[in-house]
């Protein structure tokens, strides 16, 4: 009986035990489905986010070449205008590798800039997606060998309309494909670690730029349907695809499923080799990396979500400051080419001047963009040298002036020479950054004051606008990245005040703002002061 009774009694331990085990297993087996579905659906998101940010780039570049294109151009066989305008928009980005192409209606290149070969012109380009351009629709094309360069290329194709909506060319902006393109440094960083591989690929499966530098430019070496989108298990790796709508693009990405998953098979494995001793340790332990890995992977989320907003919302910021003064540039050349004989002197040096004024504050903006990025790097560099700080604030407001003639700009200053140690292109960028603040707080009809002074052993430089003068959120932020608009209109980059601080940091000075007693917003910079160079400056 009592022999009997054991064995029952281990049965039913038996039987209990394998019941904990199974248990646990079929737990450990389905918590381990719900995180790899869950960490499927994270992967998915961030690709559809990183998808629907390049997608509005596209359409913000369509919308960008609308206004630059759209009848300015004859698109007839080395028309001396077309070239002139072509090499003016050449001219902005000098260290450009890839030029610009108008074709006429039949495909035939008849102007170009940066072109491999000067014959190419009066031939018919060959690009896949062409035609679709020459009827009026406007596309990137598909990787192919460029006219511009000797390196494959893509190549943004804008159709020239008629008044009448009726196409008869089309312009095309080639880019160039390769490990060392600006837009491959974009997007390289985005696959992450542990083999992973993230890539843009157009209509016929190249690949336009991807973490892995040898597959730039050839066919994707991964099996990507032609049609399909969304989260793909095969051939022991994970696959996630999506579109880009409107440049016909798809986003990609790659991973082993042993880096993609993790950790999450190996509970599964102690799980099944330790289950009489471990079962219930292993599906704990289970649970507590699927944790930790869901934590990690909806940080990683919020991360790229943070950055999609912020580069989508500083791409529309750049895209709108930069379309004002190049219009305007464009603009007063054109009317000044057309009228050339029509104008007296000084109108031609007045138009000459706003042109001038317009592409300078092109050139502010293109550097305030370029030095935001060198100040991260740590790499601005400056060039100082004792000058009169006077003669450079003088400059720069008279180039104001140029630019806002309808404004009233007062400058008050000392006639004795005011000498620092400083970078004199530096200081001339504070101080355009400063009054441009100030312009875009003012009403049109109010005043804005400069006031240069030395007191002691310090240059003392102030901007008053008659503005609404500094929020308390303002006074704490003012001085932060991107953050823009105290005044009438949110405009700029954000970037000015920020690189102004840098600037003024790097020259032993401080820049602070504060409001005026009789209202406005004042800025105030001041410098250590300078001996008086021994030769007169220039000599």
């Amino acid at each position: 009986m009592n022999r009997r009774r054991d064995l029952a009694a281990a049965g039913v331990a038996i039987i209990v035990i394998v019941s904990i085990g199974a248990l646990v297993i079929a737990a450990v087996l389905d918590a381990q489905h719900a995180g790899r579905r869950r960490l499927g659906q994270l992967q998915v998101a961030q690709i559809q986010q990183l998808a629907r940010s390049m997608d509005t780039r596209v359409n913000q570049a369509y919308d960008g070449f609308q206004g630059l294109v759209s009848g300015h151009y004859h698109a007839t066989l080395r028309d001396p205008a077309d070239a002139a305008r072509l090499h003016q928009l050449q001219a902005l980005n000098p260290k450009a590798t890839t030029g610009y192409l108008i074709v006429d209606r039949n495909g035939t290149i008849v102007n170009g800039t940066l072109l491999r070969d000067p014959n190419l012109i009066g031939t018919k380009l060959s690009r896949p997606g062409l035609e679709q351009v020459l009827q009026g629709k406007p596309a990137f094309l598909d990787v192919a060998s460029g006219a511009t360069t000797a390196l494959p290329t893509i190549a943004l194709g804008y159709p020239l309309k008629t008044k009448a909506g009726v196409p008869y060319g089309a312009f095309l902006a080639e880019v160039e494909v390769s490990p060392t393109a600006q837009f491959n440094q974009e997007v390289a960083p985005l696959a992450g670690k542990q083999h992973a591989e993230f890539a843009f690929i157009d209509r016929a499966g190249n690949v336009i730029a991807s973490n892995q530098a040898n597959s730039i430019g050839h066919p994707l070496n991964q099996p990507v349907g032609k049609s399909g989108y969304g989260l793909f298990r095969t051939h022991g790796e994970v696959a996630v695809v999506e579109p880009v709508a409107s440049a016909g693009w798809r986003a990609v990405f790659f991973q082993p499923r042993k880096n993609f998953e993790g950790s999450l098979t190996s509970p599964l494995r102690s799980a099944l080799v330790y289950i009489a001793l471990l079962t219930i340790l292993v599906a704990g332990l289970a649970a507590g990396l699927l944790l930790r890995r869901l934590s990690r992977a909806r940080e990683e989320q919020r991360r790229l979500n943070q950055i999609s907003v912020e580069r989508e919302e500083f791409i529309s910021i750049v895209s709108h400051e930069l379309r004002t003064p190049v219009s305007g540039l464009l603009g007063f050349l054109q009317t000044t080419l057309d009228h050339w004989d029509d104008l007296e002197g000084p109108e031609r040096r007045r138009a000459v001047s706003r042109a001038w004024a317009n592409a300078s504050r092109l050139y502010s903006l293109s550097r305030d963009v370029l030095d935001s990025s060198s100040l991260e790097t740590g790499h601005l560099t400056y060039h100082r040298e004792v000058i009169d700080l006077g003669e450079v604030v003088s400059t720069t407001a008279t180039a104001a002036r140029e630019l806002a003639p309808e404004r009233t700009i007062v400058l008050d200053g000392p006639d004795e020479p005011v000498w620092i140690d400083g970078d004199p292109d530096r200081l001339q960028q504070v101080l355009n950054n400063l009054l441009d603040n100030a312009v875009k707080s003012s009403p049109p009809d109010g005043p804005i004051e400069i006031r240069l002074s030395s007191e002691g052993s310090a240059a003392r430089l102030s901007v008053h606008d008659s503005g609404p003068g500094l929020s308390p959120d303002d006074l704490d932020r003012a001085f932060d990245k991107f953050v823009r608009g105290r005044g009438r209109r949110t405009v700029g980059t954000g970037l000015g005040l920020f690189i102004s601080r840098q600037i003024v940091e790097a020259h032993g000075g401080t820049i602070t703002g504060d409001n005026a007693p009789g209202g406005g917003a004042v800025f105030t910079v001041e410098f250590p002061m300078a001996p008086a160079p021994a030769r007169p400056v220039g000599s």
